[in-house]
């Protein structure tokens, strides 16, 4: 079980000892050093297995480096399939059962030495373990290449919109504030209102899909900004033949502008200096649509929307990659552990 160091002994150094204390430490299964300390109470090595004994309990990694563990993990010497096992016990909720009556969500010595672990053959084992780390493997190589996209589109953003990378054209790009660019239109569907309403048409709220209602407001693609309470200033793309509630506005692009292309744009500006209010947060068209922006000719705008348009496609067939191959190793695991 780990042991804090005092906080007046916390670096930077990496020439110091890697100081592990709890889950913003590990990240997809491993260790990633943010705080170092000059002293070292409790260690762990190469190896070992980290599990986080507080909340949130139950978070694993394989530590690569001869560091120090504060009391919020503890370090397991055992093989990766004992680490497969632990992984297993969160979904049976086996943490939040030991922890009942805890002041707040934690594991203790004892509860971690009473486990009971049914152990097959050495062979059976590696095995297990083998096939496995190559799932993991795949889902780390699929949350790389997500990360790739994500930066490459970030980088896009910033030199598309900068005029330093343009496709083949060489005309002017034209300044207009964004009253200009886009119409408003207010949702009048209550969520409250549609309890027992269903349908074949998507309704969206602020953290994306919420049900299916049997009508829709718009029969064209639109932008929808969530105008105020949980996520004011949120940016969304919706297909035609859906609907918002009444927290968000849709935005639609006036003539001879490309949707796609004002989406991205957006995205660029920094529309929460617009928000009001402390109680309920809101943000209002008529104050945000003075912002300018610069805008190419429609064939450009077009180009550079389909663009990223087709960025954000890839990385959505990732993560759903991503989740499948997850669902897929938490399939396994509790098949392999029961």
């Amino acid at each position: 079980m780990g042991q804090s160091p005092s906080s007046s002994n916390y670096t930077e150094n990496e020439n110091d000892t890697v100081l592990i204390q709890g889950n913003a430490d590990l990240i997809n299964g491993k260790v990633v050093p943010r705080i170092y300390t000059l002293e070292v109470t409790k260690t762990a090595n190469p190896g070992d297995i980290i599990l986080t004994v507080r909340a949130p309990v139950g978070d694993l990694a394989i530590n690569e480096y001869k560091s120090c563990i504060g009391r919020g993990v503890c370090s397991i010497e055992g093989n990766k399939f004992i680490y497969y096992f632990l992984q297993t016990l969160k979904d049976k909720h086996v943490w939040e059962r030991l922890s009942q009556g805890s002041t707040f969500e934690s594991i203790n010595f004892n509860d971690l030495k009473n486990l009971n672990v049914k152990i097959p053959s050495e062979k059976t084992q590696k095995s297990i373990s083998n096939f496995l780390t190559l799932i993991d493997d795949k889902i780390e190589l699929l949350e790389k290449k997500y990360e790739n996209y994500h930066n490459f589109k970030k980088y896009l953003m910033q030199q598309i919109f900068a005029q330093k990378l343009r496709f083949d054209f060489d005309d002017e790009w034209k300044q207009y504030k964004l009253k200009e660019l886009l119409t408003v239109k207010s949702s009048s569907i209550s969520i409250n209102q549609l309890e027992d309403n269903i349908g074949d048409y998507p309704l969206y709220g602020a953290s994306g899909f919420l049900k299916n209602i049997d009508f829709c407001e718009m029969e064209t693609d639109y932008i929808s900004i969530v105008k105020d309470g949980s996520g004011v200033g949120n940016l969304s793309y919706h297909e035609k033949n859906s609907s918002i509630v009444n927290t968000s506005q849709y935005l639609l692009p006036k003539k001879d502008f490309d949707i796609h292309f004002l989406y991205y744009q957006l995205q660029t500006l920094n529309l929460l200096k617009y928000v009001n209010g402390s109680s309920i947060p809101h943000i209002y068209f008529k104050d945000y649509c003075i912002e300018k922006v610069t805008v190419p000719s429609l064939p450009e705008q077009q180009q550079i929307g389909k663009l990223f348009v087709d960025v954000d496609k890839t990385m959505e067939n990732l993560d759903k990659n991503i989740n499948v191959m997850q669902d897929f190793k938490k399939g396994l695991l509790q098949q392999m552990f029961v």
